[in-house]
C-alpha cells in the first residue's frame, strides 16, 4: 500500500526554512567561534577607532612607563656601557621615583647576573634602593616562567628586594599569535625564590601585582569563583586572564625616557618626580624598535611613536629619534602590562559576553538575516543584509565602547551564511512550485495573473467578471496573396516574427494578448489589472504597431508580396476571467465589445483605412483632436449604430496641410449627415485623390445625389460583411 504524500503549504515551509537556515548557519559560526573571537576583538578596535575616534586613557593616567629606549642607549652615561653595568644608574632613577611618591614600580626587565660578583660594592646603592622599595611594598621584580625552571633575577637582587616581591611577566598568546589578555594568576611550583620542590600554587602576574600594590588592595577570590581587586570585580573571560582594553589615543600612556630621568635625578629636580610620579603605578621596560615587541589586539589602530610625550625634565627629545608618521602593528610588551594595570586601577577592562548569551545573539542575527532573505527578492535581500550588518556593527561598537565584547564576527558570519543557505533552499524547494506554475501558464495567462496565483499559492479556477475594457483586434490584410506558394514552415516563421513584434508592442503599452485567431491578434487593455486610461493605451499601441510595419519593410514580406495589418478598437463592458470547463479553460474575454472590435477591424476595408476605433474609445481617450470622425456605421450583429474614428499619428496632427484636409473632410461629413448629398459629394470629391476614406464616402454620396434624404436620416452606413 502506497502511503499518501503530505505536502506542506508554502507558508509553512517558509516558516520551517526561516527556522532551519539560521540554526544551521549559527551552528556553523559557533563551531569556528574560538578561531574568530580574537580577530573579532581586533575588528571592534578598528571599527571603534573609525566610528568614535581613538579611545583616550583615563585622565590623569594611573600608570606611566619609563622606557629604556634608543635615546637611553645613545646618551651618556649609558652610551657605550654594557647594560650589566647600568644598575647604579637605574638605582638613581628608581630612588628618585620612590622619593617622588610612586605608588608601585614594576621592573619589566630580568637581570639574571650581576657584576657585583666581580666588583664587590659596585651596585651597593642600587641594592639599597631595591631593599627600600621592597620593604615599602612598592617594588616588584620580574621573572619569566618557563615550563621547567623560571628565569629569575640575580639572587642578590631578590634578597635585597625580598623574595616575595618577584612576579612573572609572562604574556600568553592566543592561537593566532596575538597578545590580547594578561594572566591574572599563574601556577608556580616551589617557593617563590625558584627552587624546585614544594606544591603548585597560584601567584598574581606582574600587572595584577603592581596594580594591587598601587591600590593597596589584595587580589580577592570569592566563593563563586569571581575575582576582585580594590572593590572592582574583574570581568570574566577566557581562562584566568584579563582582556586588555587598550587606550588608542596617541601617547595614551605617558612614557618617560630613562636617560632624561637620570639626568633629572642627577640635577636634583625632585619636584619633577613628585609632579609626574606621585601616586602612579610605574612600569620600567624596554621600548626599542626591535626588542620585545608584541602583536596586540590594537594592532590595526596603533599610532606613530613619539607623539604627545609628557613634559621633559633635563634633556630635549632627540630630533632624529622618531620617524614621522610611521606606524607598526606591534608594540613593546611593557605597554601591554601598563594597559592592563590601567584597566585594573580604573576599572575599565573588557568583558566578553558569556557563551550562552553570545550563542543566542548569533542565532538572533542569523534569524533576522533569514527573515530579510526570505521576505524579499534577492537584490533587495542583499541590500537588507548589508543594512542589517551595518546596524549590528553599530550596536557591537557602542557596547565595545562601554566595555562589553559581543561575538561580532561570529554573528556577522552566521548572517552572511544564512543568505546563500536560504536562497539555495528557496530556489531548490520553495520557488520550484512557483517555477512550475509560471512555466505551466506563462504561454496562456498574463504575467500579472500568474503573480497573483503564486502569491496566493492557489491554482487558477473558473470564474469571471464584467469590466470596462478596451479591446484591440488586429488582422492581416492580403494574407492569402502573401502566403501563395509558401511552404508551411516558411510561412510560420514569417508569422511568428510578426506576432512577436506586435505582442511586444501590446505588452509594452500595458495590454496582454488574449489569443491568436489564425492570422489575427486579440488584445485586452484594462485587465487583469486596471490601468489609468486603457483606451489611450490601446490607441497608442495600435499607432505603434502601424509604425513598426512602416519602419521594418521585412515584416510580413514574402516572395509573393507583402501583407499589411488592419486594427479595430472598441471600448465598453466585457466579460473577462477563467472561462471553460473544470478540465480545460482559458483566461479570456468575450462580449459585444469584443465583437465590435472585430467588426471595426473589418470595416477598415470599406474606408481604405488601417485604424478604426469606436466613439466610446475616442471619448475614453479624452483627446478629440487625436482623431478624425469617419462615419456612423451599423455593423453586422449589432442593432445600434456606432460612430467611428480614425486615430491620428503625431506627424499628421502636426502637419498644417493634413489639418486643412481633415477640416474639409469634417465639413463634407456634416453635409452627408444633414442629407445635403450634392454638397457632400463635392466636398469628398475634392479630397478623394489623396484620401481613401473620402473616396469611399464619395461613392456613397454620388449614389444619393438627386434623391432626397429619407425621414430620420442620420447618415448611418449599414455594413453587410463581418
Amino acid at each position: 500500500m502506497r502511503l499518501p504524500t503530505i505536502k506542506l503549504p508554502r507558508r509553512v515551509r517558509l516558516v520551517l526554512l526561516g527556522a532551519v537556515a539560521p540554526v544551521l548557519a549559527g551552528l556553523l559560526a559557533l563551531a569556528v567561534s574560538p578561531l574568530l573571537q580574537g580577530p573579532s576583538i581586533d575588528s571592534l578596535y578598528w571599527l571603534r577607532e573609525h566610528l568614535n575616534g581613538p579611545r583616550p586613557a583615563p585622565d590623569p593616567s594611573p600608570v606611566v612607563v619609563v622606557g629604556i629606549d634608543e635615546e637611553t642607549y645613545r646618551r651618556q652615561p649609558f652610551a657605550g656601557t654594557p647594560q650589566a653595568l647600568w644598575g647604579p644608574r637605574l638605582g638613581v632613577v628608581l630612588g628618585a621615583m620612590l622619593d617622588g611618591g610612586a605608588a608601585a614600580v614594576g621592573l619589566d626587565i630580568v637581570h639574571p647576573t650581576s657584576v657585583e660578583t666581580l666588583i664587590p660594592g659596585f651596585e651597593r646603592d642600587y641594592l639599597l634602593t631595591l631593599r627600600r622599595g621592597g620593604r615599602d611594598g612598592r617594588l616588584v621584580l620580574a621573572k619569566v616562567q618557563h615550563q621547567s625552571d623560571p628565569l629569575m633575577p640575580y639572587r642578590g637582587y631578590m634578597i635585597a628586594a625580598g623574595v616575595n616581591n618577584v612576579r612573572s611577566v609572562n604574556l600568553v598568546e592566543d592561537p593566532d599569535g596575538v597578545l590580547r589578555r594578561v594572566p591574572l594568576t599563574l601556577s608556580v611550583a616551589g617557593p617563590a625564590n625558584g627552587e624546585q620542590g614544594g606544591q603548585t600554587k597560584a601567584e598574581p602576574g606582574m600587572a595584577v601585582e603592581v596594580a594591587s600594590r598601587a591600590l593597596k588592595a589584595p587580589l580577592e577570590r570569592a566563593a563563586d569563583g569571581s575575582v576582585s581587586l580594590g572593590g572592582y570585580r574583574l570581568p570574566g573571560g577566557e581562562g584566568n586572564r584579563l582582556l586588555v582594553n587598550h587606550a588608542t589615543a596617541p601617547g595614551a600612556i605617558p612614557t618617560y625616557s630613562l636617560a632624561d630621568l637620570f639626568a633629572c635625578a642627577e640635577a636634583g629636580k625632585s619636584d619633577y618626580f613628585a609632579r609626574h610620579f606621585k601616586g602612579k603605578a610605574v612600569m620600567v621596560g624596554t621600548v626599542l624598535d626591535v626588542e620585545d615587541r608584541k602583536l596586540s589586539s590594537n594592532r590595526w589602530v596603533t599610532k606613530p611613536e613619539g607623539l604627545n610625550l609628557p613634559e621633559r625634565c633635563a634633556l630635549p627629545v632627540m630630533s632624529d629619534l622618531y620617524v614621522s608618521g610611521r606606524t607598526r602593528d606591534s608594540i613593546p610588551g611593557v605597554y601591554i602590562h601598563a594597559a592592563a594595570i590601567s584597566n585594573l586601577m580604573a576599572g575599565d577592562a573588557l568583558a566578553e559576553m558569556g557563551k550562552p548569551a553570545g550563542a543566542s545573539l548569533v542565532l538572533l542575527l542569523a534569524g533576522l538575516a533569514a527573515l530579510v532573505t526570505l521576505a524579499t527578492r534577492p537584490p533587495v535581500a542583499a541590500a537588507g543584509l548589508v543594512l542589517l550588518l551595518a546596524g549590528w556593527s553599530g550596536v557591537a561598537v557602542e557596547l565595545f565602547q562601554a566595555g562589553l565584547v559581543l561575538p561580532y564576527l561570529q554573528a556577522a558570519l552566521a548572517a552572511v551564511l544564512v543568505f546563500p543557505l536560504a536562497l539555495g533552499f528557496r530556489f531548490a524547494v520553495l520557488d520550484r512550485d512557483q517555477r512550475r506554475i509560471r512555466n505551466a501558464f506563462k504561454l496562456y495567462l498574463p504575467g500579472s495573473l500568474i503573480d497573483d496565483m503564486i502569491a496566493s499559492g492557489q491554482s487558477p479556477s473558473l470564474g469571471g467578471e464584467e469590466r470596462d475594457l478596451s479591446i484591440l483586434f488586429c488582422d492581416i490584410a492580403g494574407f492569402t496573396k502573401m502566403s501563395e506558394g509558401m511552404e508551411p514552415e516558411a510561412l510560420v516563421t514569417v508569422l511568428n516574427r510578426y506576432f512577436t513584434v506586435m505582442t511586444d508592442i501590446i505588452e509594452e503599452h500595458g495590454g496582454f494578448v488574449d489569443k491568436y485567431i489564425g492570422d489575427a491578434v486579440l488584445a485586452v487593455f484594462g485587465a487583469p489589472y486596471a490601468i489609468d486610461n486603457h483606451a489611450r493605451a490601446a490607441v497608442a499601441a495600435a499607432l505603434a504597431m502601424r509604425q513598426a510595419m512602416a519602419d521594418d519593410p521585412t515584416l510580413l514580406a514574402t516572395s509573393s508580396g507583402r501583407g499589411s495589418n488592419r486594427i479595430g478598437i472598441a471600448t465598453g463592458p466585457a466579460l473577462i476571467g477563467n472561462i471553460g470547463s473544470p478540465r480545460r479553460f482559458n483566461y479570456t474575454v468575450m462580449g459585444d465589445t469584443v465583437n465590435l472590435a472585430s467588426r471595426l477591424e473589418g470595416a477598415n476595408k470599406y474606408y481604405n483605412t488601417t485604424l478604426m476605433v469606436s466613439g466610446e474609445t475616442m471619448r475614453h481617450h479624452g483627446d478629440p483632436e487625436a482623431f478624425r470622425a469617419l462615419d456612423i456605421v451599423q455593423v453586422v450583429g449589432r442593432s445600434e449604430p456606432v460612430e467611428v474614428f480614425e486615430p491620428l499619428p503625431e506627424a499628421r496632427r502636426a502637419d498644417p496641410e493634413d489639418s486643412a484636409q481633415r477640416a474639409a473632410y469634417a465639413a463634407a461629413l456634416d453635409h452627408w449627415r444633414a442629407g445635403r448629398f450634392e454638397a457632400a459629394a463635392s466636398g469628398f470629391r475634392a479630397l478623394a485623390a489623396g484620401d481613401g476614406a473620402a473616396l469611399a464616402m464619395l461613392h456613397k454620396a454620388e449614389k444619393r445625389v438627386g434623391h432626397p434624404a429619407e425621414p430620420g436620416w442620420a447618415g448611418v452606413t449599414a455594413l453587410t460583411d463581418k
